[in-house]
């Protein structure tokens, strides 16, 4: 299974990178710490999307995002993450640029995931020993990157970055 994301990856938080070692060490070892901005089940026209993303970056500067409460969805098995606030308005003004139609937006919350269903049966535990947690960083946004995750069966995952879009228009408030 190949599966393409437009995401931003994370830099600088090793509590959160400490907390998928050890709860998701398969996803942790493969693919770095991120926040998905465009899900492949959104994405209708991979081109207008990549055309859009270069448009808005040219255009719009870098942006801060707050990571909070360690949550999980059906106990942990469903996946345990951390929730992203949306600090200064950036993440939405971006999604909404990007997933405008014929792109579909999902009801998506920001986070990063700690413990995946697909690469982790421990996400159960993860919630029992972090419920409630903060991770209590704040991330800068300053490029997006579109990636390639393949999934074999019975190895790990391979992620590939395809582009690097850097947010350089604008001032922006991501300082």
């Amino acid at each position: 299974m190949r599966r393409r994301h437009l995401c931003v990856a994370l830099a600088g938080v090793e509590r959160i990178e400490r907390w998928r070692g050890e709860w998701d060490p398969v996803m942790s070892a493969a693919v770095p710490a991120h926040v998905t901005v465009v899900y492949p089940e959104e994405i209708t026209d991979e081109a207008l999307l990549i055309e859009r993303a270069e448009q808005y970056c040219a255009t719009s500067g870098p942006f801060r995002l707050a990571l909070g409460e360690v949550r999980a969805v059906d106990d942990g098995r469903d996946g345990v993450f951390v929730a992203v606030d949306d600090m200064e308005g950036g993440w939405a003004r971006l999604r909404a640029q990007l997933l405008a139609p014929p792109l579909r937006p999902l009801d998506m919350l920001a986070h990063v995931t700690l413990a995946h269903p697909r690469t982790s049966g421990r996400g159960p535990l993860c919630w029992a020993e972090l419920a409630g947690r903060y991770a209590g960083d704040v991330v800068r946004v300053a490029e997006l990157l579109q990636t390639e995750t393949v999934y074999w069966q019975g190895r790990p995952p391979e992620f590939v970055v395809l582009r690097r879009i850097a947010l350089n228009g604008g001032a922006g408030d991501g300082r």
